[in-house]
């Protein structure tokens, strides 16, 4: 806008300068100083506008820039928020399962402890009334001769059957009985869990042992409801 009125004071000014000069000398020095300071002058507003489209130009891009980082901050917070509920919900769902496994344990403690309270005085009826721990009396015509009292295993233990000898009168070879407990595998049970319940219980086995007994192996993995031999120390395995 301003180039066009400059233009046009121009193109009104010069046409004039052709007469002036023929009557005075000096206002054709005027006129040229004149068209002089309007060339110059639309130069430099010609400078400025190109100046204006680019500095406009930029902040048009700068405007887009800061819009895209405006969206990529509402993603991210948008990400942070799901990450920690993420976080949380894992929190929760791990201290639920600390609480579950906590109650699991004291629940396996307490039915070892009551399993093994039952044998007991079951194991102490049977050593008092089996007729196998009774030694015979002698007759007055024999020598004295010691009976083996040789226990059966209690009810909540288990005894491996007696091994045979090679031979045509199929003899047997005595077998220590082993000591122990049948212990059924409840839901989420482990070997460490269980080897800790019967040592809360005064059952110093260890899983090792535990693992023996029952021929496992140490990928071997327990199933609810299968049947584990625990041995009592000191016992052979």
């Amino acid at each position: 806008m301003r180039i066009s009125i400059f233009l046009l004071v121009f193109a009104l000014a010069f046409p004039a300068a052709p007469n002036a000069s023929a009557q005075d000398p000096g206002a054709q020095q005027d006129a040229e100083a004149a068209r002089e300071k309007l060339l110059k002058a639309s130069d430099e507003l010609d400078n400025i506008q190109a100046n204006s489209e680019a500095t406009k130009t930029s902040v048009d891009a700068m405007k887009t820039d800061v819009a895209g980082l405006q969206a990529n901050v509402t993603q991210l917070q948008t990400e942070n928020a799901a990450l920690k509920q993420q976080l949380a919900d894992l929190q929760s769902a791990f201290d639920q399962y600390k609480t579950e496994q906590a109650q699991a344990r004291k629940t396996l403690i307490d039915n070892v402890a009551a399993m093994i309270a039952a044998a007991k005085p079951a194991r102490k009826k049977k050593e008092a009334t089996d007729p196998a721990t009774e030694t015979p009396a002698p007759s007055a015509d024999a020598a004295p001769k010691l009976v083996p009292a040789t226990l059966p295993p209690p009810p909540d233990s288990a005894s491996p059957p007696p091994e045979t000898t090679g031979g045509t009168d199929a003899t047997t070879t005595p077998v220590k009985p082993r000591k122990g407990y049948y212990h059924v595998v409840a839901s989420g049970e482990t070997l460490t869990m269980i080897c800790e319940a019967y040592r809360e219980n005064g059952v110093n086995v260890t899983v090792s042992q535990v693992r023996k007994a029952n021929g496992l192996t140490e990928g071997s993995t327990l199933k609810a409801g299968q049947k584990l031999f625990i041995p009592k120390p000191g016992t052979s395995l």
